[in-house]
């Protein structure tokens, strides 16, 4: 996640509040999705960027999560070729792991 999208982010938690938000995250790669679901939920683990010592207390969700969620036509447009090619069980193992670590109460979707 690069520090442009950190400083919107964290805009719009400030704004909003983080029980107003969810982070969608959509990299294809399980680890670059720990990555930033663990920067919006936790910080960044760096403390080199805007993120630095700031705990958001945002939920990340994959898309592939939300797939129910969304209009079946626009979620096979965006998506469609791209699930051939995703690690799915993973990705919603890992995210959810990192939910689960930071909201232990919560209740997933």
């Amino acid at each position: 996640m690069d520090q442009e999208n950190q400083v919107q982010i964290r805009a719009l938690a400030q704004k909003y509040g983080e029980e107003e938000l969810i982070a969608v995250l959509g990299s294809a790669d399980p680890e670059m999705a720990v990555i930033a679901a663990e920067t919006v939920a936790g910080g960044n683990l760096t403390f080199v960027d805007s993120f630095a010592g700031a705990q958001l207390g945002l939920k990340a969700y994959h898309i592939v999560e939300l797939k129910e969620f969304i209009d079946h036509q626009v979620y096979l447009g965006h998506m469609e070729m791209i699930e051939m090619i995703l690690d799915i069980s993973r990705i919603i193992h890992e995210v959810s792991a990192v939910r689960k670590r930071y909201f232990p109460s919560e209740v997933s979707l």
